[in-house]
């Protein structure tokens, strides 16, 4: 296995409250995020005739009057736009599409225009196709394995993130599709074929990681950091006091950016793996970035300057005040609810992806307002999928932990150390005079690098002393073929 060694970062995260003047405290009491409402939402789910079907899809529907109110975070004052509001709407529609579906309805489930022409995730991150294949699939069907056998199925399927790659994989290797059976040369033999084929190993968001290593095919990188990943996670979630603390040790990889770093921790989070509250921690993405200046425009960008992690705060606040949003704006939202009936919020986790989602749709209901960057186009258009959605959608059975409604809320910023891994030893020479007191060098590559370095062998030693020992042995056994 590789060796580890050991610039910094980013983000705040912490819980809030609002004040009746309007005002945010970040350091307040969080709300739960599972709770019976006073309003519950009900459905008749006999029907399968849908009352949209002989309406043509409109423009999305805007608020009658605006009662948007300017709100307070570390001391800044944000004014919020329209688009805070399409969030809400946005956010209402969607859900109210997903029930259609699962209700049985025929398309079109919507009248907004947008929504019918264009792809969107769901408000509720566990209920897209894919966080429900890793629910149902490779979490819940390897509930029954030891806490090992389950990170390996999570880090598999999280390295290719395509539902298609793990159907190949698993059909090549059935029950040893485990930790236990695996070797990196059996599956690179699967992916490589299947490459050659033509097929797409990877979702768009996955294509590329970090630099060329020991490897040239990119499959081969991902399985490189998956087995990295394998030896260090366990200690890392047994030591996490916070969601933080796992976030920090494991953006340090290399190959594990912030998006990527993110998308594991909320697959973690589905499986009893990571046993955190989903309103502990978020990373916000450059898409809720941008989302986030089209809600407040010129104000979050002022206070951004003065409070670089103002965003996480902010997307707390529309978690912390979710419910009041649909109350003032009349709409009736569809809580997701457990098997006790029991209504979930939206976390911070879909409201952060939420925020991304509205981004985009706002390029359409609100073209002249600007985000980051300046796109106006949306590139993916809604095609229905024949297969219907089941009556209800799998949730993690992780979720009804009493210890995800305890919150474990860091302060502070993250401070990410960059982790250096050595994954093997290419030749040695003799030292140069006055660098260090070894009298060896060894030249070691390190993942996700171009260029191999020279480093006194004491260091390595140190460091990675298996890889060492691998390279000594290695050594006598060229030495005795030599002879011969």
């Amino acid at each position: 296995m590789p060796a580890i060694r050991t610039k910094r970062a980013i983000h705040s995260h912490r819980r809030g409250s609002t004040d009746s003047d309007g005002s945010f405290d970040p350091l307040g009491t969080a709300s739960s995020s599972s709770r019976r409402s006073s309003r519950p939402i009900s459905r008749d789910g006999s029907s399968r005739e849908s009352s949209l079907t002989s309406l043509e899809p409109s423009p999305p529907p805007q608020p009658k009057k605006n009662t948007r109110k300017a709100i307070t975070i570390h001391d800044q004052r944000l004014e919020p736009t329209e688009v805070l509001d399409t969030l809400y709407l946005w956010l209402a529609e969607r859900k109210a599409i997903d029930d259609r579906r699962r209700d049985g309805m025929p398309a079109p489930w919507t009248k907004d225009r947008i929504l019918h022409e264009y792809k969107f995730c769901n408000s509720y991150r566990v209920l897209d196709r894919t966080s429900q294949f890793v629910v149902s699939e490779v979490i819940e069907k390897g509930s029954h394995l030891s806490d090992t056998e389950l990170l390996f199925r999570i880090l598999l399927f999280n390295a290719f993130n395509r539902i298609e790659t793990w159907i190949l994989l698993k059909k090549e290797f059935g029950d040893k599709l485990t930790w236990k059976d695996y070797s990196i040369s059996a599956y690179n033999k699967v992916l490589s074929k299947a490459k050659n084929d033509g097929t797409s190993l990877f979702t768009a968001a996955y294509l590329k990681i970090g630099k060329k290593l020991d490897y040239d095919a990119n499959h081969m990188r991902h399985l490189q950091l998956l087995e990295i990943l394998m030896e260090a996670l366990p200690d890392i979630l047994a030591e996490a006091e916070y969601a933080a603390d796992v976030y920090e040790k494991l953006a340090a990889y290399p190959g594990m950016a912030a998006f990527t770093t993110y998308q594991l921790m909320i697959s973690l989070s589905y499986s009893r793996l990571l046993n955190f509250s989903a309103n502990d921690f978020v990373v916000p993405g450059p898409g809720a970035s941008s989302g986030l200046v089209k809600m407040f425009g010129q104000s979050i960008t002022r206070a951004k300057k003065l409070h670089p992690n103002i965003e996480s705060d902010v997307l707390r606040w529309m978690v912390t005040t979710q419910r009041e949003h649909f109350a003032r704006l009349g709409l009736e939202f569809a809580f997701l609810r457990n098997k006790n009936r029991d209504e979930l919020e939206l976390d911070l986790a879909d409201m952060e992806h939420a925020v991304c989602e509205v981004d985009k749709y706002a390029r359409k209901a609100h073209p002249h307002v600007k985000g980051i960057g300046g796109r106006a186009e949306l590139r993916v258009t809604f095609t229905a999928s024949e297969d219907a959605l089941p009556k209800v959608p799998a949730l993690p059975k992780a979720w009804a932990d009493p210890a995800r409604r305890v919150a474990r809320v860091r302060p502070g910023p993250i401070d990410v150390e960059q982790k250096w891994v050595l994954t093997a030893i290419l030749k040695e020479r003799p030292a140069e005079n006055g660098n260090h007191d070894d009298t060896v060098e060894y030249l070691v590559s390190w993942f996700g690098y171009d260029k191999p370095t020279w480093e006194p062998r004491y260091s390595i030693l140190e460091d990675a002393p298996a890889l060492v020992a691998q390279y000594e042995a290695k050594k006598v056994q060229k030495r005795k073929k030599t002879r011969r």
